[in-house]
């Protein structure tokens, strides 16, 4: 299961999921674009020309010299019930009858799923972001449910944002892009529709 989200990082390389340059960069607080924000926020600017990513908050699992790959965390595609994907995958559980939002993480393959989820339990991950939060594939994570270890908090997605080589760098230097930490709570809560807002609100702007 490891090798399927690692597969999908593999193709950020060559994926194009840009913002067009439009635009004077907003007002906000300056850091300078030194090194890498992997663990940490996109945070789209006011006018994002690029309908795909206007108001969106973004987590960066990956950013290197290679490029960047991140997971789209305020968009919802729809809400299933959880035997629907267990059944998706041909995993056999019972005693489950909830309902799960599935989040739109971004443009570039749309059929691969993904997991930002807590780490009480123990079972394999394909990678730990900090000390408390990983990302694995969706199937991982419901195995992992159906043998009664479902993690506390879960963001179930598909589909990813990616960028090659120095794509992104361009982007914030034009004031595409904000940074912002990434907080539990806009990680995890459920207030989709004020999650641009509270992190446009611990925003920086790099020059």
């Amino acid at each position: 299961m490891k090798r399927i989200l690692l597969a999908a990082i593999v193709l950020f390389f060559s994926s194009t999921a840009s913002a067009q340059e439009q635009g004077k960069n907003p007002e906000g607080p300056y850091l300078p674009l030194l090194g890498y924000h992997q663990e940490k926020l996109l945070v789209a600017r006011p006018g994002m020309p690029d309908i795909r990513f206007r108001q969106s908050v973004i987590l960066l699992v990956e950013h290197s010299e290679k490029g960047a790959f991140g997971l789209m965390l305020n968009r919802i595609v729809q809400k299933m019930p959880i035997f629907a994907l267990y059944r998706s995958f041909g995993i056999k559980a019972s005693g489950e009858s909830s309902q799960v939002n599935i989040h739109y993480g971004g443009p570039v393959s749309p059929g691969s799923g993904f997991v930002v989820h807590s780490t009480e339990h123990e079972f394999e991950v394909a990678h730990q972001l900090r000390k408390n939060v990983a990302i694995s594939p969706m199937e991982t994570v419901l195995r992992a449910m159906a043998r009664g270890k479902r993690p506390e908090k879960i963001v179930f997605l598909v589909g990813y944002a990616g960028w090659g080589a120095g794509q992104l760098e361009r982007e914030m230097r034009r004031g595409d892009w904000y940074t912002a930490p990434a907080d539990p709570d806009i990680l995890f809560d459920d207030d989709h529709e004020s999650k641009w807002s509270r992190a446009m609100e611990r925003r920086f702007r790099v020059m």
